[in-house]
């Protein structure tokens, strides 16, 4: 099992040699090894415990040395302090064994740490001491004469070509300690990603939380002040009536005028609270669009001519151009009114008396654009990338008495992409705004269309979207 230090790594000090190498790959290395240079080989663990099955290994390891328990102990011993004493070197160690035979070992390393060790030897360089191996055979409980039998069949090598063949198994051993690093460093890739993705999981989830719960303080609060809001106005309206009928008297026309203040700002609230109710729909996709074939060039006329008087309440000339007298395209008028309405009133509300405001309307083969330009204060040039963003206001020094949410644009945009268009905006610091609108030139079908905006609406739409401009 493969152990994290606190970091998320692996800790590569608590590494066994099969949870980064193919057990199977490695053996098939070290079958070749051993069968092409005809002598045995094993691969160990750190504690010198095999974790292949041996190749080409002799009769006299494996039915007499390995046969004890003490022969077995003293070969791992060996294993072990061979392979420790190739990790410190740093290249192949070749050593006498425990049972007077040549081994030589080639480390397995990752990084600097040794997780295993490749064994190759089992032989000799010079006709053996007999009575050694007889000395030996006692120690470990078997047969001397079978044992000292065994060990002349030993093969006898040059040192020369052990030396060769030490560095054959040093190559192999450093191809098995590249493939172990990558796996490893594949393996900290991974695990780095999948905690990533885990985290970004959490923020996403946090995230949705977060949107939902702001959806349902949105809709909660909006719903909750409507309410309140409607029974203000309705009553501020009984009471116009009354007063308009002589039943509420009032001197200096008082009472009419802070009516009228409340009424106003009742429409400013109810606003606020659309907008706000729109654009969770928006958001929660629940908000859809009355495509319909219209005459968009009339609509945006009449919306012009109906908003004139506040423009010359503030002493600004409002222009109305075309290109072309009618234009039937496919849009919802009633939306598009509140995207007029909401442009036309920060035209209005941005432009000094005297100013001028520019509704133009042209076409290309595919869209059809609306202008709406004014002579007013400007956008700062650091504010263009942001204007359409929710609850963006530009700095308040530029905008001096008017006020507003920083809604409506955020809204109007929306809007707009619903039709399949796009709002962009220049504007120079001091010289005016243009808005342009640019929607698909395209119809639907099975669809009524409507050649006006309604007027029985259209007023009470104007005073809500001109509430914050005092006159």
């Amino acid at each position: 099992m493969i152990v994290r230090d606190s970091s998320g790594d692996i800790d590569v000090n608590l590494l066994e040699i099969r949870d980064v190498i193919n057990i199977d790959l490695l053996q098939l290395f070290q079958n070749n090894f051993a069968e092409s240079l005809n002598i045995a080989s094993v691969t160990v663990d750190k504690n010198g415990t095999p974790v292949t099955t041996p190749s080409s290994y002799t009769n006299f390891c494996t039915n007499y040395i390995h046969s004890t328990a003490i022969g077995d102990c003293r070969c791992a011993e060996s294993h072990r302090k061979g392979g420790e004493r190739a990790a410190c070197l740093g290249r192949p160690y070749i050593y006498t064994c425990h049972a007077k035979l040549i081994d030589f070992a080639a480390p397995i390393l990752i990084g600097d740490t040794q997780i295993g060790t490749i064994l190759g030897g089992q032989v000799l360089t010079k006709t053996p001491e007999l009575h050694e191996y007889r000395n030996i055979a006692k120690e470990i409980g078997v047969d001397e004469d079978n044992l000292v039998k065994a060990v002349k069949k030993i093969k006898i090598m040059e040192e020369k070509n052990v030396k060769a063949a030490a560095e054959v198994l040093f190559v192999i051993a450093n191809a098995l300690s590249k493939i172990g690093y990558e796996e490893i460093r594949l393996k900290n890739i991974s695990q780095n990603l999948r905690i990533e993705i885990l985290k970004k999981d959490l923020l996403l989830k946090e995230s949705e939380e977060y949107n939902k719960l702001k959806t349902q303080l949105f809709s909660t609060i909006s719903h909750e002040l409507k309410t309140p809001l409607n029974i203000i106005f309705s009553s501020l309206q009984l009471m116009e009536s009354l007063y308009s009928a002589g039943k509420i008297s009032s001197e200096n026309n008082v009472f009419y005028k802070y009516c009228s203040v409340m009424k106003q700002n009742c429409y400013r609230l109810l606003r606020l609270i659309n907008n706000l109710i729109d654009m969770n729909k928006i958001e929660l996709g629940f908000f859809k669009l009355n495509l319909t074939n219209n005459n968009i060039v009339s609509v945006i006329e009449e919306l012009a001519l109906s908003v004139s008087e506040y423009a010359r309440l503030k002493n600004i000339e409002l222009i109305f151009d075309t290109e072309t007298e009618e234009k039937i395209i496919a849009f919802d008028p009633e939306k598009f009114e509140r995207i007029i309405l909401n442009l036309l009133s920060n035209a209005i509300k941005f432009t000094n008396n005297g100013g001028k405001i520019y509704v133009n309307i042209y076409e290309d083969c595919e869209y059809v654009f609306i202008s709406i330009r004014d002579t007013g204060c400007g956008i700062p040039k650091d504010m263009l990338e942001k204007i359409f963003d929710a609850f963006t206001q530009v700095d308040t020094t530029l905008r001096r008495n008017a006020e507003g949410s920083g809604i409506g644009l955020s809204l109007v945009k929306s809007l707009v992409e619903m039709h399949g268009g796009e709002i962009t905006v220049k504007s120079t610091l001091g010289l005016g705004s243009e808005f342009i609108i640019k929607i698909p030139s395209r119809l639907v079908e099975d669809k009524t269309p409507i050649n006006s905006v309604e007027s029985q609406f259209l007023e009470e739409n104007i005073k809500m979207e001109f509430s914050d401009i005092y006159l």
